[in-house]
């Protein structure tokens, strides 16, 4: 018996078919099923059994599943921990990311790790937060940067920044002049923020009601929002990001009675998925030394 053998039989275990696990492993199907045999062979019992097409693990290949995963699991560990003091770990990290983050933070905090790990790699991805936390979850990303998102059990947030909720009007609006202003001098003016169908929305929302402020609620993002605001008569709440910064017309007023972490951005990363050494490593130097927090 080798480690061959073992990711070998644990890759057909998760995947039930000789032909697809021979091609992720990059062997042939032939290589394949001799390791296999000669792993039954070894240990004396059948560890797969045919159903139609397929195949599926049988009550000795379940329980040896079970212990073959905690034992690459832990060298997967033992490897990332030798890797740890050279200060190099190879891998490819997938990330989903809210776009207001790809302008300033996650490009930062990449380059910064990437100066004492020059083997790390990145794919990004960019959704709206519902839809980054939906793909943690599902193992299409490793870990997500996007709004705390409720009801995903599997999920763990992290906060790891705050994003300042501001007013902005455009240069002819009445407020155009203010530098500040307290959240019950919005009560007169016409006012709209993101949709409240969305978690930053359900957080400005919440916000309003506190201070009985009325708003509409029809944007997605600061983009929408800064292009209507810069034509229309009337101010929005949105957080202050680097979208904003491409509207020349717009001034933004600071809400000096709302806390600057109202609105947070949390990492979030599946407690049910495995998480290599790549993914871990990168994720403790962001609560090392990437944390924004009031």
């Amino acid at each position: 018996m080798n480690l061959s053998q073992l990711r070998y039989f644990q890759k057909l275990a998760e995947l039930q078919h000789y032909t697809k696990a021979a091609k992720e492993l990059f062997i042939t199907q032939p290589t394949l099923s001799d390791s296999i045999a000669s792993l039954e062979e070894e240990l004396g019992v059948s560890l797969f059994q045919k159903e139609g097409r397929n195949i599926k693990l049988t009550k000795y290949g379940r329980e040896f599943y079970q212990h073959v995963s905690l034992a690459l699991n832990e060298l997967e560990r033992g490897i990332a921990s030798m890797e740890r003091h050279s200060s190099q770990i190879s891998g490819t990290v997938d990330i989903g990311c809210i776009p207001t983050l790809l302008g300033d933070f996650l490009p930062t905090a990449m380059q910064n790790y990437m100066k004492t790990n020059k083997l790390a790699k990145f794919n990004i991805y960019h959704g709206m937060s519902i839809e980054v936390a939906q793909g943690v979850a599902s193992g299409k990303y490793d870990l997500g940067f996007c709004s705390k998102v409720e009801n995903m059990p599997d999920l763990i947030f992290v906060p790891i920044m705050a994003q300042e909720l501001v007013l902005i009007v455009n240069k002819s609006h009445p407020l155009a002049k203010r530098r500040s202003i307290k959240m019950r001098e919005l009560k007169d003016y016409k006012l709209t923020t993101y949709r409240d169908t969305i978690p930053i929305g359900k957080v400005v929302r919440e916000l309003l009601k506190e201070h009985e402020v009325e708003a509409t609620y029809s944007y997605d993002d600061e983009l929408s929002i800064g292009g209507i605001i810069t034509e229309a008569d009337m101010a929005a709440i949105v957080a202050r990001t680097p979208f904003l910064k491409q509207f020349d017309q717009l001034t933004i007023i600071r809400l000096s009675d709302v806390p600057k972490d109202t609105r947070l951005i949390y990492m979030t990363y599946s407690n049910k998925n495995f998480v290599s050494s790549a993914v871990e490593a990168f994720a403790d130097f962001i609560v090392a030394h990437e944390l924004n927090l009031p």
